[in-house]
């Protein structure tokens, strides 16, 4: 990495992810796939697993569950994912009340109002984010959302980031990324934009030289409308 925030007076777009950004969803995630996995197989699950096969392998720990417990064996993840996901629906609606998830859209706002366009580009699913919209009233926030059903590739694969661009109608050199995770930071510097890592909600901790260096959404804004404040 060799350039830093305060140098990037450019940028006209923030393109954002969600989980583990702006919001501390990893954590709710984990829970309710725990608590599915025991109260209807009898399996547990430490945060160690979930780490090792769900998010350092990209969702491969039922996969792993299944040569160990052979009462899962031929039920398909879609029906366990379906459980989980409904449990983790109440889970997503607490967590988009945490002070910090308020804060960091309280922050969105201000720099909307300073002309900053803003992308969602995020993997969460279109009903979790039509929850988020509705009960935090982001109706006018976001110029584009970019959801896990709109495209075919999923991170660390560009193409969620690429589309926001085109949808944007801007060159890359404009935007900048905000994003937590290895599969996001991917997926954001192969789209070729500059990118900030944040870590204060991923569990999986780890330095991405590639990136600007913060340890929350909630420094990156504040320090974003410092700095557009300045400017002016």
């Amino acid at each position: 990495m060799n350039y830093k925030l305060e140098e990037l007076t450019n940028v006209k777009a923030l393109l954002l992810d969600l989980d583990g950004t702006l919001i501390n969803s990893e954590k709710a995630f984990f829970e309710s796939f725990k608590n599915i996995l025991f109260n209807e197989y009898n399996i547990s699950i430490t945060s160690e697993d979930y780490k090792k096969y769900e998010l350092e392998q990209n969702a491969m720990l039922l996969k792993q569950l299944r040569k160990n417990y052979s009462n899962i064996e031929n039920i398909s993840d879609n029906e366990i994912m379906s459980l989980i996901y409904r449990d983790y629906e109440k889970e997503f609606r607490k967590v988009i009340f945490e002070e910090e998830s308020i804060e960091n859209f309280t922050l969105l706002k201000e720099l909307k109002k300073l002309k900053y366009k803003l992308a969602l580009v995020t993997t969460c699913r279109r009903y979790y984010l039509d929850i988020l919209i509705k009960e935090l009233l982001l109706e006018d926030l976001f110029d584009i959302i970019i959801a896990r059903e709109d495209i075919e590739n999923l991170k660390p694969a560009p193409d969620a980031y690429l589309k926001a661009l085109e949808c944007l109608k801007l060159n890359e050199e404009y935007c900048l990324a905000i994003e937590d995770s290895k599969r996001g930071i991917d997926a954001a510097i192969n789209s070729n934009l500059k990118t900030i890592q944040v870590n204060n909600f991923t569990s999986i901790k780890y330095t991405d030289d590639r990136c600007i260096q913060f340890d929350s959404a909630n420094e990156v804004l504040n320090k974003i409308l410092e700095l557009k404040r300045l400017v002016k």
